[in-house]
């Protein structure tokens, strides 16, 4: 499995909401200036996290979104999983391969993927948090207190 544009977009989205102030309302347009991201692609993740309910998004003309703090135990490997609709890592029947009923490449490749998510899984979102300060930099944020 190669991780889509979306699902690295999606965990940067998470890494830029979890290092902002917790009473600070994030616009698309703010991420997509900090991330260098293109807004049409924010709005749809966006849109995905708050119905997942990773996020809390407010309407408006001061709206914009929040992470929720139970968020940042999410574990990446559900996370990545949940984004990811292409979980095979080889396609035996595109074309189709004549050693695919008695090979077991399949399996074993099937395994490894189980055994990367589970590895990702060893990790929360807020273990990406390590550095808040170069993120808020990075990310032009204000500083805040603490995220944890």
């Amino acid at each position: 499995m190669q991780l889509t544009k979306q699902t690295d977009y999606a965990v940067r989205v998470l890494i830029y909401l979890a290092t902002a102030p917790r009473s600070k309302i994030c616009t698309v347009a703010q991420m997509a200036s900090a991330l260098d991201i293109s807004s049409n692609n924010l709005a749809k993740i966006v849109n995905r996290f708050a119905a997942q309910g990773l996020i809390t998004t407010v309407r408006g003309r001061h709206g914009g979104m929040k992470i929720n703090a139970d968020t940042l135990d999410c574990r990446m490997g559900d996370l990545v999983a949940s984004f990811e609709t292409d979980k095979e890592l080889a396609r035996c029947e595109q074309p189709t391969c004549v050693l695919s009923k008695q090979c077991r490449w399949r399996q074993i490749l099937a395994a490894s993927l189980q055994h990367m998510i589970e590895y990702m899984n060893q990790y929360r979102l807020r273990d990406l948090l390590h550095d808040t300060d170069w993120l808020e930099q990075v990310l032009q944020l204000p500083p805040s207190d603490s995220l944890q």
